[in-house]
């Protein structure tokens, strides 16, 4: 069961990044998105490279509150995540249409994760800490199962 909540966590992660590059990208009147510290750009290239170390970081406890509002976030975030990558599998699209797309449900992630009290910076740590932190992920899956 921990295997499954990884995966889904982070397919979720991938495409919350990729919509908030997409975001980014679109130079949307959301805001700027902000680059999480410890990462760099490389010149010439369109994404930043995380420089995390090679063990996995526990990083810091994750309060009671927090748990249940990122619990939450994914929760509904799923079916939007399930929906976009069936129709992405399922219909040819241009490059615009595609980016159209992930614009349309980076908006909607991204009420969300504001419904929630939550960042996309922060958001996208909470799953990087659900990827590393086993104790985490199985918190993280006792709260999801409570909600339904």
């Amino acid at each position: 069961m921990y295997h499954i909540l990884r995966n889904m966590l982070l397919g979720l992660g991938v495409f919350i990044f990729g919509s908030t590059l997409a975001l980014a990208d679109m130079g949307s009147s959301v805001g700027p998105v902000s680059q999480p510290a410890g990462t760099t750009a490389q010149p010439g290239q369109g994404t930043t490279a995380p420089m995390m170390p090679a063990q996995p970081a526990q990083g810091p406890h994750v309060g009671h509150k927090e748990l249940h509002r990122f619990a939450s976030a994914v929760v509904a975030i799923r079916p939007i995540d399930k929906t976009v990558h069936q129709e992405m599998s399922t219909r040819k699209m241009t490059v615009a249409q595609r980016h159209q797309m992930l614009v349309k449900y980076g908006t909607q992630i991204k009420h969300i994760l504001v419904q929630n009290h939550l960042t996309p910076v922060k958001y996208e740590m909470l799953l990087k800490k659900a990827q590393t932190d086993p104790a985490f992920a199985q918190r993280t899956e006792a709260v999801m199962k409570t909600m339904g």
